[in-house]
Parts: C-alpha cells; sequence; structure tokens
C-alpha cells in the first residue's frame, strides 16, 4: 500500500488506490476520445483512475 491513497468508494468502504498524478502518468498514452468515450463511462467517479481520465480529456 506504499503511495496509495485511502479513498471511500460508492458503497461507503475504504479503499486504497494509486494516485490521480500516477493513473495521468498511466493513462496519458491513450487519446482523449478513447478516455471520454470508452474508459470514462466505465469508471466510478470517486475513482482516482476516473479523475485522472477527466483531467486528460481537459
Amino acid at each position: 500500500m506504499k503511495n496509495q491513497v485511502k479513498t471511500i468508494n460508492h458503497l461507503g468502504r475504504v479503499v486504497y488506490q494509486e494516485s490521480v498524478e500516477f493513473y495521468k502518468e498511466k493513462l496519458s498514452v491513450y487519446s482523449k476520445d478513447f478516455l471520454q468515450n470508452s474508459l470514462i463511462p466505465q469508471l466510478y467517479e470517486w475513482s482516482n483512475a476516473y479523475k485522472a481520465a477527466v483531467e486528460l480529456t481537459k
């Protein structure tokens, strides 16, 4: 769990996940179109992966 952040998910449970910056680095290889139309609809809004994908599409 090193470098992971604590988040409360949609069920009210605590989950540990990587930071938004981590996901931005990993997702930056994908096109904005892919992020908007394929990835974002599959992610929960509370997740750092979702937040990173949204930031990359701005």
